[in-house]
């Protein structure tokens, strides 16, 4: 039986607070409240929910390559690396993949907790469409998995790079982008 899971990418409070090399994803508000609505009707239809968030040290903050491109974000025991509560994280049901990079996949479990799950196609949601989410989607892609972004559930501080993304990953990724009413919509119809 192939299955359908639902990635959320970086939806971690540091991500909603600006910072000197880390300006906030535009449109938050909607963001929050339709990746909500989709991680509701994701565990009412029994599709798994993972979470691929960042996750660092304190100790990693001066040496870690990421913190030479950004302000330090998602250390390890502080509330901003906490995934956003409106999103109500169910530690019974749903998954959390750590990362270290802006790959979900890279040198981590994802792979693994999928393949375990029969996971065919993934359904993408985050922070920073045009890093963090479009390099997730590359490395479901570069394993096999079909993939489905959810345009109004993933956003980026720039509008026009949100948009180029989406664009970069149907071209070379064969992705298929779609709002949140309309996959919603294909889980009542089934």
């Amino acid at each position: 039986m192939t299955r359908t899971a639902l990635l959320v990418v970086d939806m971690l409070t540091d991500f909603f607070i600006a910072k000197p090399g880390l300006p906030v994803p535009v449109r938050m508000a909607p963001l929050v409240a339709n990746t909500q609505k989709v991680c509701r009707k994701a565990r009412e239809n029994g599709i798994p929910v993972v979470f691929a968030n960042d996750n660092f040290q304190k100790t990693e903050v001066p040496i870690d390559r990421h913190f030479k491109l950004s302000s330090p974000h998602a250390i390890i025991g502080t509330e901003e690396a906490l995934i956003v509560k409106d999103l109500e994280y169910d530690e019974d049901r749903d998954f959390i993949v750590t990362k270290k990079m802006y790959d979900g996949f890279y040198n981590t479990r994802m792979d693994s907790i999928l393949r375990e799950l029969d996971v065919k196609t993934c359904v993408v949601t985050g922070t920073w469409t045009n890093a963090c989410v479009q390099h997730t989607v590359m490395g479901a892609w570069c394993r096999g998995y079909d993939v489905i972004v959810l345009k109004d559930c993933c956003s980026c501080p720039d509008e026009k790079e949100h948009e180029h993304a989406l664009a970069y990953m149907k071209q070379f990724y064969g992705t298929e982008a779609m709002d949140s009413a309309t996959w919603i919509a294909q889980l009542d119809a089934k």
